[in-house]
């Protein structure tokens, strides 16, 4: 692999995890996010039809598509953390605006010192918009942490209130 093309993929990486860390909790380090397809998953529905006579419910299944957001975070800090809250934003790469905004959490023990790779689950319609994945510009923004030790850290959102 040519030397011009690793400054290249290394700077990208760098990049992505500096855009990822934004204004991170006391003690966390993004390493790294990804956001992934992951097929098709099924979903309980209840359709009812309501008529003069009667109402008719029936249960069926419907599909949905499956992503994962996953997050790299190592914990620098003395306490460990046992849920973290984070977006996965979508933007417009030329004017910046924010397509959509996944809000997810996971909980899970990180403790000082160690690195943990959290997913979560996002299910989208076949009827809503996914251009955003295909044209949008990906970051994500750690906006809250709970520690062991119950107390927790949350992001300040814009003009400095909480989210």
């Amino acid at each position: 692999m040519p030397t011009a093309l690793k400054a290249t993929l290394l700077l990208c990486a760098l990049a992505a995890a500096a855009a990822a860390q934004g204004d991170a909790a006391p003690g966390l380090a993004v390493s790294g996010f990804e956001w992934r397809y992951e097929g098709y998953a099924p979903f309980e529905v209840v359709r009812s039809e309501k008529t003069a006579e009667s109402v008719r419910t029936a249960r069926g299944t419907d599909y949905v598509f499956k992503y994962a957001s996953r997050l790299t975070v190592k914990n620098s800090g003395p306490k460990a953390f046992k849920s973290i809250e984070w977006a996965h934003v979508f933007s417009d790469p030329e004017t910046g605006k924010e397509l959509k905004r996944y809000r997810l959490q996971a909980k899970g023990r990180v403790a000082a010192g160690e690195a943990m790779t959290v997913s979560k689950a996002v299910f989208v319609k076949p009827g809503e918009s996914t251009s955003h994945l295909r044209a949008g510009r990906q970051r994500v923004e750690v906006t809250r942490v709970e520690y062991e030790d119950g107390t927790a850290w949350r992001a300040a959102g814009p003009e400095g209130r909480k989210p």
